[in-house]
């Protein structure tokens, strides 16, 4: 829920994944967003499902050192789990480092490849601030950088058809309850899709192949993998689904994408 200005964010873990956002703001840091479901948490002015790490796309250009920079943080410590990952105050972090990318740059790489690419780089380019505060006393708050609705949806499509087979299940149900949250909260005014439309072309083409097998031509797969996020998505048809998706691939369509 939001309040003035500030998105609430109930929950009991929330205010220490706020508390690590306020760690990213205060550690020099200048280049990043932050993405993944803690993003899509802010956006919708709720936690709608469990997330537990801080995902966050950095310039790795400006920021080379940002891994030495947020362990030198008070109460940071490095994550055993990978070099990519920092602890604060006992919440993960994950970094993904991105630099600038000239459509000519992308030549050779596959679908997929470019759609993660050209997604988290127009993540970084294109966030905007927005301020968090934790429903439980005391108040936790943050003001930070985050990826617009449209940028999260193009990572999104990336996700979910990026995870490996030996990736837990719940990891694609969560990828396409947000993408339905996203389109079904955020893109009733065709603002979601608008965005879209205005990114780098090649992200536009990548985006627009991703919601067409994702969501209209396996709707029924990505209905199965939604019916099993929450007791009420659990209600939505493949050809729900594909209602909301079709007006994305329209108007990327008539971009000329």
């Amino acid at each position: 829920m939001t309040s003035g200005s500030d998105v609430v964010l109930q929950g009991p873990v929330m205010a220490g994944l706020i508390r690590a956002v306020a760690a990213l703001t205060e550690s020099g840091l200048e280049a990043f967003v932050i993405v993944g479901g803690v993003a899509v948490a802010a956006r919708l002015g709720q936690a709608h499902r469990a997330t537990t790490d801080v995902d966050t796309v950095i310039d790795e250009v400006a920021h080379p050192d940002a891994i030495e920079t947020l362990l030198a943080l008070p109460d940071a410590q490095p994550d055993p789990t990978g070099s990519h990952r920092v602890l604060i105050g006992g919440t993960k972090v994950e970094i993904i480092g991105v630099g600038a990318v000239e459509d000519n740059a992308l030549d050779g790489l596959t679908e997929l490849q470019t759609l993660f690419v050209s997604a988290h780089t127009w993540a970084l380019s294109t966030a905007t601030p927005v301020t968090l505060a934790s429903g439980a006393g005391p108040t936790v708050r943050a003001t930070g950088p985050f990826a617009t609705p449209a940028a999260l949806f193009a990572m999104k499509l990336h996700a979910i058809q990026d995870r490996r087979p030996t990736s837990r299940p719940e990891k694609r149900s969560s990828d396409a309850l947000d993408l339905y949250r996203l389109l079904l909260q955020l893109d009733a005014d065709g603002s979601l899709r608008a965005d879209l439309a205005s990114a780098p072309s090649p992200l536009r083409y990548a985006v627009r192949a991703a919601t067409q097998r994702v969501l209209i031509d396996d709707a029924a797969r990505t209905r199965g993998w939604l019916s099993a996020s929450d007791d009420q998505a659990g209600q939505v048809t493949a050809d729900e689904l594909r209602y909301l998706a079709r007006p994305v691939v329209d108007a990327l369509a008539n971009r000329g994408s």
